[in-house]
């Protein structure tokens, strides 16, 4: 039994041990189909698009109970479900998920990989089906399934964060096209990528319908729907759709070598049980005016439950798919974009195979989960989707639409089970945390000039490694330097000491040493050319 009941208004959420270490068992070897055919449409549709304002929403942040034992599992009172999952390359975690007793979307964070999680917090907004993907640093993008009760569903929300583990950095953004005539969202997700300007956080996908009408289109029910900042004003944003009907769920990703948008929809267009795949491709570098295709992926059977990762022209596209009469999950890949598109199978057997998930690992490695007989399983590609190695199971799982999601470079998976009494949230370890270097700002010293030191304490060399040193103050603030370099090579385990020049003045000084993503301040004094710390 659980020891904290939650009220209307405060939930206690216990965190419980279990996850990182997986079920090793390997699934039986089986027989898979080795083709499978696929046609590429590019369609002649073109895309429509509407400017609306951005509203920034007030700050309703409430805190959730405190937590028991801290544990690598989310556990509360009633079903936790749908997770959503981002994390950092140092580990630090950004989740969300549904409530379901508490009928809100709970936002929270670990800073050790998993260890232990905050209790967090909520909006009081209802919502379900959360996203959450890194976009740089410590920075997180999220959006959700608006509430039907909320602006009649017709309003999609951003979520951010510049520091998972300090709520007063989360924000939420706002767009309300419900005066417009959008509602009832079915699905969403959301792809990001940091090369452009700071608003620019990606491109979200939405499932939705509205009675907006322009072009002698009246409307439509469940279609695909985009939602991005204009490049040219922070204040404002485009919702942009094709005249598609009946789409179901969707998902969402942008190759951050190419810069380009992947947004990924099932439809039904005839409403006669037979699904095809609709793949949005858009130029990220200038989404307003810039290349935007919409293409019909076709396949032997009925195609279900899209998923989609790509990096550098590698793009995997799962999908859940009945060719050989019941589910199993086709793959199309290419080295060549939406190009080309090519056919393997992660999994076909006589099971049904349901719900796939992927992510981009590194270079042509890709990997994926799935659900079959109530347990989750997981596969990985090394050839960028062209075969797949045995699945492994690794628990029993809840067999649902997004019971699972895959973080960032597919290190870890996060999904929901039952405990016997009701479903929480379990972590698993999937590709394992890659290889990255991890700068750190060890110590600041004075003497002609400052100098600091800094170290790579990751688990591979850092190239290109930018720092900064910066003194400001001294009697009637005319003490302002900068010194800027950048490493070629930092080795594993490798310290180096950067030094600020000489300094001229008197009086108090104010340090800040910067190398990569770590910063570490000083306080000091100034004497003609001598600075004390």
């Amino acid at each position: 039994m659980k020891s904290i009941k939650k009220t209307i208004y405060l939930v206690a959420i216990t965190l419980v041990i279990a996850g990182l270490v997986l079920s090793s068992a390997a699934s039986t070897p089986i027989s898979k189909p080795e083709t499978s055919s696929v046609k590429v449409i590019k369609t002649d549709k073109v895309a429509q698009k509407l400017a609306v304002p951005t509203k920034q929403m007030s700050s309703s942040l409430q805190q959730m109970a405190s937590t028991l034992a801290s544990t690598p599992a989310i556990e509360a009172e009633g079903d936790q479900i749908h997770p959503a999952f981002g994390r950092t390359i140092t580990g630090v975690h950004m989740t969300a998920y549904k409530d379901v007793d508490f009928g809100q979307m709970i936002w929270t964070f670990s800073t050790d990989d998993g260890t232990s999680y905050d209790p967090g917090v909520y909006y009081e907004i209802g919502g379900d089906y959360p996203s959450i993907k890194l976009w740089q640093g410590t920075t997180m993008f999220g959006t959700h399934v608006t509430d039907f009760n909320d602006a009649n569903g017709g309003a999609p929300y951003l979520f951010s964060c510049t520091n998972p583990a300090d709520s007063g950095t989360y924000s939420l953004l706002s767009w309300d096209f419900s005066t417009m005539g959008w509602h009832d969202m079915m699905d969403a997700d959301i792809g990001v990528d940091s090369s452009q300007l700071a608003h620019e956080w990606g491109v979200s996908a939405y499932v939705m319908s509205t009675t907006y009408a322009s072009g002698g289109h009246n409307g439509y029910t469940n279609g695909p729907t985009i939602l991005y900042a204009d490049p040219a004003d922070p204040n404002q944003g485009y919702i942009s759709w094709y005249w598609v009907n009946n789409t179901a769920h969707t998902d969402g990703e942008i190759d951050h070598s190419t810069i380009t948008s992947y947004s990924v929809y099932d439809q039904d267009e005839n409403l006669s049980g037979n699904f095809k795949l609709l793949v949005r491709v858009m130029d990220f570098e200038d989404p307003v005016n810039g290349a935007d295709n919409l293409y019909e992926i076709v396949g032997a059977g009925s195609l279900t439950y899209p998923a989609i990762a790509c990096q550098n022209d590698n793009l995997v596209l799962l999908a859940q798919t009945n060719e050989a009469g019941n589910s199993d999950i086709v793959c199309y890949y290419s080295t060549e974009g939406i190009n080309s598109l090519q056919t393997s199978f992660v999994v076909s057997s006589a099971a049904e195979e349901l719900y796939p998930d992927v992510r981009h690992v590194d270079g042509t490695t890709f990997v994926c989960t799935f659900v079959k007989e109530d347990k989750l399983y997981m596969s990985t590609s090394t050839d960028g989707g062209a075969t797949w190695g045995v699945a492994e199971e690794i628990d029993t799982c809840i067999s649902e639409y997004k019971t699972a999601d895959i973080t960032d470079a597919g290190a870890q998976g996060m999904f929901e089970k039952s405990n016997g009494a009701d479903i929480d949230l379990y972590l698993t370890t999937l590709a394992g945390a890659p290889d990255v270097p991890i700068i750190k700002v060890k110590s600041i010293a004075g003497g002609l000039g400052i100098s600091a030191v800094i170290k790579n304490e990751g688990t591979a060399a850092g190239t290109n490694v930018t720092w900064t040193i910066h003194v400001t103050g001294g009697i009637l603030g005319l003490i302002n330097k900068t010194k800027s370099d950048t490493i070629t090579s930092l080795a594993v385990g490798e310290e180096l000491t950067i030094k600020s020049g000489i300094l001229f003045g008197f009086g108090a000084i104010t340090i800040t040493v910067t190398a990569d993503l770590d910063t570490m301040t000083a306080s000091g004094t100034q004497l003609i050319i001598f600075s004390k710390v």
